[in-house]
């Protein structure tokens, strides 16, 4: 018997097994970092917009457009939501949803008048007579 000696790697095992788990934590980093899953609520409104120019009611630039739009937008509260599936649902134009996004953005409005403004049941047109009129 040799009492213990050549047994495992020597004076390099402990290296060898920090190595190791170096390499798999890089692994499991890229791995989480590459991982990114869809929002399903984004995926509806990619369906919605898919439809409406597969109808016809688009053009392939609108289209183009709003899809950019949908993918690069934050949520930053549920008003934009609603708001992005009218734009989906080609309600609103550009301008207006944007007008719309930066008006319900702002701290000027109470709740009730931001909920009719993106549900369609108040235009942005008549909001700023009578936002102007208030004045």
């Amino acid at each position: 018997m040799r009492h213990g000696y050549h047994m495992g790697y020597g004076f390099w095992g402990s290296d060898i097994l920090i190595l190791i788990l170096i390499i798999f934590a890089v692994l499991v980093f890229i791995l989480l970092r590459n991982n990114k899953t869809e929002n399903p609520f984004r995926e509806d409104l990619m369906d919605i917009l898919k439809e409406k120019y597969a109808i016809g009611i688009i053009s392939a630039d609108e289209y183009i457009e709003r899809k950019s739009i949908i993918e690069n937008m934050k949520y930053s509260n549920l008003y934009i939501t609603i708001l992005l599936k009218r734009y989906a649902l080609c309600e609103v134009n550009t301008k207006e949803f944007f007008n719309i996004k930066n008006e319900i953005e702002g701290i000027n409005i109470d709740n009730i008048t931001k909920e009719r403004l993106v549900k369609g049941e108040l235009s942005y047109n008549e909001f700023k007579f009578r936002k102007g009129s208030e004045v």
